[in-house]
């Protein structure tokens, strides 16, 4: 059994923008007036960068428990729902890469996998997520699932494009 999870260390920067960028916000809010637009915009952005902060420590709670039936979603602190996913139950897997650069050079990956209880999605700051991605690509071979050619491609691709401490 593989225990996957979200570091800290690879959700901090995400914390670091939205705690600066609510706090530049708020104090913004200070010395607007209540009816100006300024102050609309700016509740508006505190309430984005708020939405930024509570989707960080949503991941960060996250927890996947990998074995050879499949896969399970939990909540490590006891939030959200558990998804179980036997791979027997299996009906899509897809590997899509986000590039944050036009050369392609820097970006991040996420697996999507569908079953009948539901959908699971991971990216690649997920400790573990190589492991992952590997098992549920085996497991859609094995049942017959058709992958797509872009997922065929980033699973080909995915030792040059994951993060170098996400492939133990």
């Amino acid at each position: 059994m593989t225990r996957l999870y979200y570091p800290l260390s690879r959700l901090w920067p995400d914390y670091l923008r939205a705690g600066i960028g609510l706090a530049i916000c708020l104090g913004l809010l200070l010395f607007a007036s209540p009816q100006s637009v300024i102050f609309t915009l700016l509740v508006g952005l505190s309430l984005l960068l708020a939405w930024l902060g509570a989707i960080t420590v949503w991941r960060q709670q996250i927890e996947i428990t990998l074995d050879a039936s499949g896969a399970a979603r939990s909540g490590r602190w006891g939030l959200g729902r558990q998804l179980v996913m036997p791979w027997s139950g299996l009906r899509n897997v897809t590997l899509r890469y986000y590039s944050t650069r036009r050369d392609r050079s820097e970006g991040w990956l996420q697996l999507t996998i569908e079953g009948e209880q539901g959908i699971l999605r991971a990216d690649s700051d997920l400790i573990g997520f190589p492991v992952l991605v590997e098992q549920a690509i085996a497991a859609a071979t094995a049942r017959g699932v058709a992958l797509s050619e872009a997922t065929r491609l980033n699973a080909a691709r995915l030792p040059a494009i994951a993060p170098k401490d996400a492939r133990r």
